[in-house]
């Protein structure tokens, strides 16, 4: 997963979880089907939700406390980045009881991690606690990935909260653990862009998602593909050029379509208020007109559009 070579480790597991001799070895399938879920949450969603539902259903059939955990850890933010909260919540609940009674920092960690996602339910003073408590279980662990996400999601809710400072703060502290590990993905880098647009520096912000929209080609990444979009899309209305923001804008939906998520925060609403203002200003057909245009094009003639846009908005 820190190599970015998601698709070509699920290639080779999931044909191996559909041999009929698959279950005869029930620790390393339970394994791999929890492996296998994690993977496909960066290229199919329903695959994804799919295969978390199979880990947790083995799981509890296997009475395997620890194999539950991570399977709870992998549905639950599955259904969270999906659009469905509702559901992944009282899994990540779950995950964290089961880890907090087996004792384990490496599984507590990791299902606090988790747990914080759903911050906007916690509360901000028990996520404070949590926090604290999930990045000690990380340092007695040695899990610099899940520093690096916990940082990452402390930063997002900070930026979503608009406390830009400490959002800057989780951020580095997060790219760090990521060049540690030698992570290539881009959530932290395109949070810390949204930074640099929130402290007024476009051009560092634009050169930042251009970038962005690179590695995430690069290294196939969906999502990455329609985050960095959508940087692109709003930095261009930013600047007034209208038609094309409300091309990208279209771009950037239809890329992240294709992953089966949703719009997370605040990205959620950095979007809407664009979307507002590109709407208002073009008028309806106008608008709608640069969205389908954007909406049609081919993955590469809609990336090559954003990083021209970017280079001349």
């Amino acid at each position: 997963m820190t190599r970015s070579r998601n698709e070509e480790a699920l290639s080779l597991l999931v044909p191996v979880l559909e041999r009929p001799d698959a279950r005869t070895e029930p620790g390393p399938f339970g394994e791999a089907l929890v492996t296998a879920a994690a993977l496909a949450q960066f290229h199919d969603m329903a695959a994804a939700r799919q295969l978390g539902e199979q880990a947790v259903e083995f799981a509890r059939q296997q009475r395997d406390d620890q194999l539950l955990c991570d399977s709870l850890m992998i549905l639950s933010s599955t259904y969270y980045f999906a659009g469905e909260p509702e559901r992944g919540f009282p899994l990540a609940e779950e995950a964290v009881q089961h880890a907090r009674r087996l004792g384990d920092d490496l599984l507590l960690g990791g299902s606090l991690m988790v747990y914080l996602v759903f911050a906007d339910r916690i509360g901000p003073a028990r996520c404070g606690q949590l926090l604290a408590e999930a990045i000690a279980c990380t340092e007695r662990s040695g899990d610099r990935f899940a520093a690096c996400l916990l940082h990452n999601n402390a930063g997002n809710h900070a930026l979503s909260a608009g406390d830009i400072p400490s959002a800057r703060a989780h951020l580095e502290q997060a790219a760090q653990a990521m060049q540690e590990i030698g992570l290539k993905s881009h959530f932290v880098s395109t949070n810390l862009v949204w930074v640099l647009r929130q402290e007024g520096d476009p051009d560092g912000a634009q050169a930042r998602f251009e970038e962005g929209l690179r590695v995430s080609r690069r290294n196939g990444e969906r999502s990455g593909l329609a985050y960095a979009s959508l940087g692109l899309a709003c930095l261009t209305a930013d600047a007034g050029d209208w038609y094309r923001a409300g091309q990208l804008h279209g771009i950037a939906q239809v890329l992240l379509d294709r992953t089966g998520e949703s719009w997370q925060e605040p990205e959620a609403r950095y979007r809407q208020d664009s979307l507002s203002k590109v709407r208002s200003t073009l008028g309806e057909q106008q608008f709608e007109r640069a969205y389908a245009q954007g909406q049609a094009l081919s993955v590469d003639q809609a990336l090559d559009l954003a990083l021209g846009t970017a280079r001349s908005a």
